[in-house]
């Protein structure tokens, strides 16, 4: 009888190997879409942009918290080995929403 590969398992390292590349163009995008907020707009166009922005953080968000599932669903703590890492990602994340209070 042949062995049946675990969907889960199939699933992150499929996330594990897509996830980081994701989250890089997400990143981007967020950047490109936040630096759009140098330009003039009228009261109804910022609030749309900021919208914008904060929907694209969010995305960004969902997209780390996936690939820590897939990395073993288990939230880092200073003892991890990829705590570098994960402070790096939330360092982003707190870079991003401190330029959204500014918008």
């Amino acid at each position: 009888m042949a062995s049946k590969t675990d969907p889960l398992a199939a699933l992150r390292a499929r996330l594990l190997t897509e996830l980081p590349d994701d989250i890089a163009q997400a990143r981007d995008a967020y950047h490109r879409l936040a630096g759009e907020a140098a330009g003039i707009m009228d009261a109804k166009e910022f609030s749309t942009h900021q919208a914008a922005c904060k929907a694209a953080l969010r995305h960004l968000e969902s997209l780390i918290k996936l690939l820590r599932w897939a990395s073993d669903g288990a939230e880092p703590t200073s003892n991890d080995a990829n705590n570098g890492q994960t402070s790096s990602i939330d360092r982003l994340i707190s870079e991003a929403r401190s330029e959204l209070s500014k918008l």
